[in-house]
């Protein structure tokens, strides 16, 4: 019985910290003047999460902007037409950048991205992310 309670618990916690974990890469990030974070993206290679389903699509966000900054320009360039579609791209003011990716077959993908910023932060104005691997319709493999 206390082996059952145990393991219901160990569960419900692992749930718990799964579902923190997604609600706070979510939200778009801010970061502080002071702070001098890097650019993030929801994509990065470096922190893989699952991309979209066949059929679905997903946004991925570009943020932690420095308050001051912005993105004054945002490429995204989709080296594999047959897997995913880039479907819409926008700038915002405050929090960075987002672009919409629509998944049109079973694979991995090949985008890159380029974000250049009106001031340097953590000493770069250009920031660029080449990802090679961005998983479709893979989201319920094992």
């Amino acid at each position: 019985m206390k082996k059952r309670v145990l393991s219901t618990l160990t569960v419900f916690s692992l749930v718990l910290t799964m579902m923190l974990s997604v609600v706070a890469a979510s939200k778009p990030a801010q970061a502080n003047a002071e702070d001098g974070w890097p650019l993030s993206i929801t994509c990065d290679p470096g922190f893989p999460i699952i991309g979209p389903n066949v059929g679905e699509t997903r946004e991925e966000n570009v943020g932690s902007l420095m308050d001051g900054n912005k993105v004054v320009k945002l490429t995204v360039k989709n080296y594999s037409p047959k897997i995913v579609k880039i479907k819409k791209k926008k700038r915002y003011d405050k929090y960075g950048a987002y672009f919409q990716v629509k998944g049109l077959k079973k694979g991995y993908a090949h985008i890159k991205v380029t974000a250049k910023l009106k001031k340097a932060q953590y000493g770069k104005k250009k920031y660029v992310w080449n990802i090679k691997k961005y998983p479709v319709g893979h989201n319920d493999d094992e």
